[in-house]
């Protein structure tokens, strides 16, 4: 099992969130701030069997844009514009309650 935690641009999250629900994954939407995307972001959160890796990361990059943004600093400026940032966990059990 893993622990999906996708960052992605307010923007997109409703594409997103609409995709991923109707490809009868659960998942919970969460308003964040940081740095990661430099804008207002959301971050999703999605228990999900092994298996189930590869189609979560086609919907959330097919429902997103690639966001540029102006660089901060040099470090920032070699990173390429993106269009989310994905942690993927390992997790021992979902219990829904």
């Amino acid at each position: 099992m893993r622990l999906v935690l996708a960052v992605v641009r307010d923007d997109d999250a409703g594409r997103v969130v609409d995709a991923l629900t109707q490809q009868g994954f659960y998942v919970t939407r969460l308003a964040s701030t940081g740095g990661f995307l430099r804008m207002g972001n959301t971050v999703l959160i999605s228990g999900i069997e092994d298996e189930e890796l590869d189609p979560i990361l086609k919907v959330i990059e097919s429902h997103t844009e690639i966001h540029a943004a102006p660089p901060v600093s040099d470090r920032e400026a070699k990173a390429s514009p993106g269009r989310a940032v994905v942690f993927v966990l390992d997790l021992q059990q979902v219990v829904r309650l």
